[in-house]
Protein backbone atom coordinates (compact mmCIF):
# COMPACT_ATOMS: atom_id res chain seq x y z
CA UNK A 1 0.00 0.00 0.00
CA UNK A 2 1.61 3.33 -0.84
CA UNK A 3 2.58 5.33 2.40
CA UNK A 4 0.21 9.02 0.86
CA UNK A 5 -2.65 6.27 1.36
CA UNK A 6 -2.39 5.06 4.64
CA UNK A 7 -1.64 8.52 5.79
CA UNK A 8 -4.67 10.06 4.28
CA UNK A 9 -6.51 6.89 5.97
CA UNK A 10 -5.01 7.93 8.84
CA UNK A 11 -5.89 11.35 8.61
CA UNK A 12 -9.63 10.75 7.61
CA UNK A 13 -10.29 7.29 10.14
CA UNK A 14 -8.32 8.29 13.15
CA UNK A 15 -10.42 11.01 15.09
CA UNK A 16 -9.10 10.25 18.84
CA UNK A 17 -5.80 9.85 20.82
CA UNK A 18 -6.28 6.71 22.01
CA UNK A 19 -7.07 5.70 18.05
CA UNK A 20 -3.54 7.32 16.85
CA UNK A 21 -1.98 5.44 19.90
CA UNK A 22 -3.78 1.90 18.62
CA UNK A 23 -2.20 3.05 15.01
CA UNK A 24 1.46 3.95 16.43
CA UNK A 25 1.56 0.95 18.19
CA UNK A 26 0.95 -1.25 15.21
CA UNK A 27 3.53 0.70 13.15
CA UNK A 28 6.11 -0.27 16.10
CA UNK A 29 5.27 -3.77 16.37
CA UNK A 30 5.21 -3.98 12.50
CA UNK A 31 8.78 -2.21 12.28
CA UNK A 32 10.12 -4.45 15.12
CA UNK A 33 8.88 -7.86 13.24
CA UNK A 34 10.60 -6.44 9.53
CA UNK A 35 14.34 -5.70 11.82
CA UNK A 36 13.83 -9.17 13.18
CA UNK A 37 13.67 -11.03 9.81
CA UNK A 38 15.98 -9.12 8.18
CA UNK A 39 18.18 -9.79 11.09
CA UNK A 40 17.89 -13.44 11.00
CA UNK A 41 18.05 -13.36 7.29
CA UNK A 42 21.75 -11.87 7.96
CA UNK A 43 22.60 -14.37 10.68
CA UNK A 44 22.05 -17.27 8.00
CA UNK A 45 24.34 -15.98 5.50
CA UNK A 46 26.89 -14.48 8.45
CA UNK A 47 29.57 -17.28 9.96
CA UNK A 48 32.67 -17.14 12.33
CA UNK A 49 35.50 -16.25 10.33
CA UNK A 50 33.52 -14.21 7.98
CA UNK A 51 35.59 -10.66 6.75
CA UNK A 52 32.78 -8.06 7.45
CA UNK A 53 32.24 -3.69 7.73
CA UNK A 54 30.33 -1.93 9.79
CA UNK A 55 29.65 1.64 10.65
CA UNK A 56 31.28 2.39 13.80
CA UNK A 57 31.50 5.37 16.13
CA UNK A 58 31.23 9.06 13.79
CA UNK A 59 30.41 7.22 10.90
CA UNK A 60 33.52 5.33 10.05
CA UNK A 61 33.50 2.54 8.20
CA UNK A 62 35.30 -0.21 10.12
CA UNK A 63 36.36 -4.01 8.97
CA UNK A 64 37.18 -7.01 10.96
CA UNK A 65 36.81 -10.43 11.22
CA UNK A 66 33.60 -12.49 12.78
CA UNK A 67 35.13 -14.26 16.14
CA UNK A 68 32.15 -15.35 17.89
CA UNK A 69 28.08 -15.72 16.86
CA UNK A 70 25.57 -14.76 19.57
CA UNK A 71 21.93 -14.87 19.67
CA UNK A 72 21.54 -11.09 18.93
CA UNK A 73 25.00 -9.67 18.12
CA UNK A 74 28.42 -11.29 16.65
CA UNK A 75 31.85 -10.26 18.58
CA UNK A 76 33.90 -8.54 15.65
CA UNK A 77 37.60 -8.49 15.65
CA UNK A 78 38.95 -4.83 14.10
CA UNK A 79 42.09 -3.01 14.50
CA UNK A 80 41.77 0.61 15.73
CA UNK A 81 43.79 3.04 14.65
CA UNK A 82 46.71 2.52 16.71
CA UNK A 83 46.85 -0.85 15.43
CA UNK A 84 45.24 -2.90 18.64
CA UNK A 85 42.59 -5.04 18.24
CA UNK A 86 39.17 -4.10 19.59
CA UNK A 87 36.41 -6.73 19.32
CA UNK A 88 32.71 -5.11 18.65
CA UNK A 89 29.70 -6.39 19.73
CA UNK A 90 27.81 -5.51 16.26
CA UNK A 91 23.95 -6.13 16.14
CA UNK A 92 23.73 -8.39 12.67
CA UNK A 93 21.36 -6.05 11.15
CA UNK A 94 24.45 -3.49 10.82
CA UNK A 95 26.99 -6.06 9.54
CA UNK A 96 27.72 -6.58 5.52
CA UNK A 97 29.98 -9.40 4.28
CA UNK A 98 33.13 -8.31 2.08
Amino acid sequence: MNIVKICLWIKMNVNTTEELEKVIHAVNVTATRIKEIEAAKKKAVLTVGDTVTFTGKRNKKMEGIITKMKIKNALVKCKNDQGAAVLWNCPFSMLEVV
